[in-house]
């Protein structure tokens, strides 16, 4: 399931301005700079420069690192100075489901990395994942149940995503100890994912939204006036599982989805027993379903004697 985290920070405080986190997503930009530099071709140069990602968000693409340091750090309007400013989740995928996306794009097969894309096949791969993304803000502004005071989907939300394709081993990774990959080593296979800056305030700079909150959804009354707040983290998780099924037509295994791996990690042995059973009995009715319909295929193909 694509894993979508609503992280604080990633490394640095989000109560100040987000600048050392916008150029710390420029990163896989930088390293194709410098290898734009070992090339003299300009062909070459050219197709380097094509891969580069840019901050995009619900209505625009290709937007500049200043102008999402200046549209997060200006939107914080009655924010103190201790407050969050900004939040930065994160959307992770599985090896399955970044090889299904690469099915829509491509009938390339044993694809290792991106640079196996031709410039086309690179354009349609990254565009579905920035689709994709926007119904995973929809799904965030829906979360926060203020639909009565206008956020409805993404485009109420001040945010910026960026396509990063690349992970790096670190320290602590089992392949860094075992000493058969060093500190700084690409990561083999494909390894897209997206990093978000939010801001903590809506387009309006009228609500306050705080997706690390313990409170799932709880309804307040202050001066007589209701209002509502909270962020379930688990039922956006979900959100963006159903939303990735749909978009992409994927027809996800039992054992892929959300509500059962986290059984499977959470729940009693009784439960995760009750689970692997139910399971088993689906995963051998689809199976049997399938060699039914294929039979039944096969026998018409033949047609009839008389």
């Amino acid at each position: 399931m694509p894993i979508s985290k609503p992280h604080s920070t990633l490394g640095a405080t989000n109560t100040s301005s987000c600048v050392d986190l916008a150029l710390y997503l420029e990163k896989e930009n930088n390293e194709l700079d410098r290898l734009q530099q070992k090339v003299t071709s300009i062909q070459k140069k050219t197709a380097i420069e094509n891969r580069k990602q840019f901050f995009f968000t619900h209505s625009n693409d290709k937007i500049s690192t200043n102008e999402v340091i200046s549209s997060i750090d200006s939107n914080t309007n009655r924010l103190g100075k201790k407050d969050a400013k900004y939040f930065a989740p994160t959307i992770n995928f599985s090896a399955h489901e970044l090889n299904h996306i690469l099915s829509k794009v491509t009938t390339k097969k044993d694809i290792k990395n991106v640079w196996d894309l031709n410039e086309r096949e690179y354009t349609l791969f990254n565009n579905k994942i920035k689709e994709y993304t926007k119904d995973i803000m929809t799904n965030y502004a829906k979360n926060f149940n203020r639909e009565d005071k206008g956020l409805k989907t993404g485009n109420d939300l001040v945010y910026f995503g960026k396509i990063e394709h690349f992970r790096k081993f670190k320290g602590t990774d089992k392949e860094v100890i075992n000493e058969t990959h060093n500190t700084g080593d690409l990561k083999p296979g494909i390894n897209s994912h997206v990093h978000l800056i939010v801001s903590r305030k809506d387009k309006t700079q009228r609500l306050k939204l705080t997706p690390i909150t313990k409170e799932r959804s709880t309804t307040r009354t202050i001066g007589g006036n209701k209002y509502h707040v909270g962020f379930d983290r688990i039922k956006w998780i979900n959100m963006n599982e159903n939303s990735f099924d749909e978009f992409f037509d994927y027809q996800r295994p039992e054992l892929e989805k959300f509500n059962n791996q986290y059984i499977l990690k959470n729940g009693s042995p009784k439960e995760k027993a009750v689970l692997l059973k139910q399971i088993e009995i689906k995963q051998q009715y689809t199976k049997n379903t399938k060699k039914y319909a294929q039979n039944n295929t096969d026998n018409s193909s033949k047609g009839r004697s008389w």
